[in-house]
């Protein structure tokens, strides 16, 4: 497993949690709240390859479970891994996962984005915005130096667990 990925991931993840402990009265997000996965992204390949490393970890019940739900057609127009408003990698889930519901700043253009359910009162505090830009940097970085930069669509990434 390639640690800056995980690492980009984990720190991800407890800023996330930092701000929705300081802001929960403001933020929508929890567990069940899928509205941000409506889409089926791309990642960097070093991120499938997490989420491959992630399910082949996974006990062979564990694999077997997965493989007959994610052959289970997906009605929805949703993330392929999402089922009944949950998500099935949640543990190796992709960085822009990770963020959403996030105060997020792009710098280059001064402009601050949010799901529009979170922070109804108004912005956060700077302090709690995450840059977005530094954020893409250094996954790209991580993903250039790790020789897996070329980017692959969560559905294809499923077909690829579920010969």
């Amino acid at each position: 497993m390639n640690k800056p990925i995980v690492s980009l991931q984990e720190n991800a993840s407890g800023f996330f949690d930092k701000i929705h402990q300081k802001h929960a009265s403001q933020m929508e997000c929890r567990k069940g709240c899928s509205k941000c996965c409506q889409t089926d992204i791309s990642i960097f390949e070093i991120e499938a390859e997490r989420v491959t490393d992630w399910f082949k970890a996974q006990a062979p019940e564990e694999q077997a479970r997965l493989r007959e739900l994610w052959n289970t057609p997906n009605q929805q127009s949703y993330c392929t891994f999402l089922y009944n408003d949950q998500c099935t990698i949640y543990e190796a889930r992709p960085l822009i996962c990770r963020t959403q519901g996030l105060p997020l700043f792009v710098a280059s253009v001064n402009f601050l984005d949010y799901c529009p359910l979170n922070f109804k009162d108004g912005d956060p505090p700077k302090e709690d915005w995450l840059n977005l830009e530094r954020m893409n940097t250094l996954l790209s970085f991580a993903a250039s130096n790790a020789g897996l930069d070329k980017r692959i669509r969560l559905k294809k990434l499923k077909e690829l667990l579920v010969p």
